[in-house]
């Protein structure tokens, strides 16, 4: 059987041969990863888990290992309810569904609002994965360009009202506000206020990801837009960074209204997520263990983010630029534009040993060919800073030959 003459035709706008050679290299322990958006496996506080899997068992063992409500068990949702809360948005346990991770929390909103031809606007870069969405579902993507400051609000201002011109309308604006994934920006208070009002004036919504607001650094954190504006903004969130991405568990809080519409659309996705991983996630809630990981978490990629970008100062050829990240897991690094980081990624692994994520992956229309994205989480540090050596060593040489 040729597979190929049955997939459908959307199957060949998700195809993405860089990630699937991305997340093989992560898997070979010779090479040094810095592609991967992957938590350090250090911080998890595998004696405290264990306890609390015990008191889980014993008092919902059978419970626990069974079905669970399609929306989530009731008790997790009151605590994602009273965490999204406490993060900005005034959240009802009912404005609240359950999803297996965070990934799966967009890919049920695309199923519910995207039609083949809807028009989704997104920043430029974005995070890859959300882009494979939105084209599985084939959506038209609008790229807004991203500076210092995230998405350009003069350029959303300018596409929205073409669209308008033309009749059009966008289904959703998608933003990751706070430390983005690629770009490692954040989109300060102003602007997001901004955003927020363009989104109502052109009658559109919102999907905030809202995957790395708590792994903040330093500075002060500005409104959720799902703060300013609760009854326009989906929120997508995970369980991935601030506890552990096996347990599969993230969440949307949204108007009542979808809500119930996501809950019908997720018995067709995965009928419900881990019922034990819910238990367990609840419980580590209510013993403060989430709280207290997600601090651990904080303070060892805090240190790594410095070992990364001190090392970025000490070998980086001058004609490199980084931003520098009040927190998340990335640095996205701009090389001259002659450079296709794209090409060079197989003698990068196979000369230096070392691997990253272009930045044409995560830009919509596979744009972006001098960028890429570095990620400080996973490694030692040690390896951060060998990683970043090799990594001038053999750009700088590119330069060199190309001056």
């Amino acid at each position: 059987m040729n597979w190929e003459d049955l997939f459908a035709k959307r199957v060949s706008a998700t195809k993405d041969a860089d990630i699937l050679k991305i997340l093989k290299l992560s898997e070979q322990p010779e090479i040094i990863s810095l592609a991967g958006g992957m938590p350090d496996p250090s911080i998890y506080l595998i004696d405290e888990f264990k306890m609390a899997a015990d008191e889980i068992i014993d008092s919902n063992g059978r419970q626990a290992f069974g079905y669970g409500a399609i929306a989530g068990i009731a008790s997790f949702r009151e605590a994602l309810a009273k965490e999204t809360t406490r993060m900005g948005r005034q959240t009802d346990a009912d404005e609240v569904i359950v999803t297996t991770g965070g990934i799966a929390g967009i890919d049920l909103i695309a199923k519910v609002l995207i039609d083949p031809g809807d028009i989704v606007i997104v920043g430029a870069p974005t995070f890859t994965a959300s882009l494979h969405v939105f084209r599985s579902y084939q959506a038209e993507i609008i790229g807004i360009p991203l500076d210092e400051n995230g998405m350009n609000t003069d350029t959303l201002a300018e596409a929205l009202e073409n669209l308008q011109k033309q009749g059009k309308r966008a289904k959703f604006i998608y933003t990751i506000p706070s430390f983005q994934n690629p770009a490692g920006v954040t989109i300060p208070e102003e602007r997001r206020r901004q955003i927020v009002a363009l989104a109502a004036d052109y009658n559109t919504s919102i999907l905030e990801d809202a995957a790395y607001r708590q792994i903040r650094f330093e500075g002060t954190a500005p409104p959720m837009l799902a703060e300013l504006d609760p009854e326009n903004v989906m929120l997508v969130n995970t369980m991935s960074k601030i506890l552990n991405p096996g347990m599969r568990l993230g969440w949307v809080a949204a108007s009542k209204q979808l809500i119930d519409t996501l809950v019908l659309a997720k018995q067709g996705q995965d009928q419900c997520s881990s019922t034990i991983g819910q238990f367990m996630a609840g419980k580590l809630f209510e013993n403060g263990l989430v709280a207290r990981q997600t601090a651990v978490a904080i303070d060892v990629y805090h240190r790594k983010r410095d070992v990364m970008l001190r090392a970025l100062e000490k070998y980086m050829p001058k004609n490199v630029s980084w931003v520098k990240p009040e927190g998340g897991f990335f640095i996205w690094l701009t090389l001259p534009e002659h450079i296709d980081t794209a090409k060079e990624l197989d003698r990068a692994v196979a000369e230096e040993g070392v691997a990253y994520v272009p930045g044409s992956a995560f830009h919509h229309d596979r744009k972006l060919q001098n960028c890429m994205r570095l990620c400080y989480t996973f490694v030692s540090d040690e390896k951060i800073e060998d990683g970043i050596a090799r990594l001038a060593k053999f750009f700088e040489n590119i330069m060199m030959r190309n001056h």
